[in-house]
């Protein structure tokens, strides 16, 4: 075994959960779904600790984040970079390569951190984009999607479900895009509670795993890659939310991995504030 890996690992088994043994089937480490969806790779060490998560992500393909498992995103359509650096994560440790995320927020605008393409275009790059993975053996994580369902979204196209919807009808052959698992973005509503907003999320994620399943004719593991009550980076709100829907998001078999949005939320100078205390312990 490579050094490297070796540190990895034991990285990684500070992370799993040591309390009690979990009741779901997941290939996340040490069958922990807890992930990290980060922009500072400091804050990731920050939460490397018992309980915690044990795979991160950065909407990209940069390994900021070593003692996790690193799971790369190709953004965009055409995103070069990212499949340049997806691929290298793969060949320098196919171990930690198993997934790629596809698409960021296709139905959402630039402006709002989305990569703004229609499903067609979507469509169109999608195989020469994420089929170069699929064929050594990595699967792939269908394009993440807001939690709006309209024909009418922020980018004047679909959004959400109804873009899904689109995008997996084209060619009338939803296998073709060789997805094992569907990704899902949901933020909540400013004002409410965390019971509230908790119970919404829950709500939504049991009625969009039905339709993410009719829409491909087969049943989809969930991958819910941002997620957040209202206003984010409210520490005390985040904490008691993931009180709640941790243990429920653990226990749903159709979950496959979570990530909150976001691990730089749940560290304030340089130490676990409220929310990722709550994270970390073993839910």
């Amino acid at each position: 075994m490579q050094l490297l890996h070796a540190l990895y690992l034991a990285a990684l088994a500070s992370a799993a959960p040591t309390t009690k043994s979990r009741r779901f089937t997941t290939d996340a480490p040490f069958g922990n779904k807890k992930g990290l969806a980060y922009n500072s790779g400091a804050d990731t060490s920050v939460l490397s600790t018992t309980g915690s998560a044990t795979w991160a992500y950065n909407w990209g393909a940069a390994r900021n984040a070593p003692k996790f498992q690193q799971i790369p995103m190709v953004w965009g359509p055409g995103s070069e970079g990212d499949q340049a650096g997806a691929l290298a994560s793969y060949h320098a440790d196919p171990n930690d390569t198993p997934w790629v995320l596809g698409y960021n927020e296709p139905d959402e605008t630039g402006a709002n951190g989305g990569c703004n393409a229609s499903p067609q275009a979507a469509y169109n790059a999608w195989g020469d984009d994420m089929f170069q993975f699929s064929d050594l053996g990595i699967k792939l994580v269908c394009p993440a999607i807001t939690s709006w369902d309209t024909t009418n979204g922020a980018t004047g196209g679909p959004s959400g479900l109804t873009w899904l919807r689109d995008f997996a009808s084209i060619g009338n052959n939803p296998s073709q895009f060789r997805c094992s698992a569907q990704a899902l973005h949901w933020y909540g509503t400013n004002g409410q509670t965390a019971q509230q907003q908790a119970d919404s999320f829950i709500g939504y994620i049991e009625s969009a795993s039905s339709t993410v399943n009719n829409i491909f004719g087969t049943n989809m593991l969930l991958w819910i890659t941002e997620f957040s009550p209202l206003p984010v980076n409210d520490a005390q709100l985040m904490a008691d939310f993931l009180d709640i829907a941790m243990p429920w998001l653990d226990n749903t078999n159709y979950i496959d991995r979570y990530s909150p949005f976001m691990a730089d939320y749940m560290v304030t100078n340089g130490a676990l504030n409220v929310a990722g205390q709550h994270f970390v312990k073993d839910s």
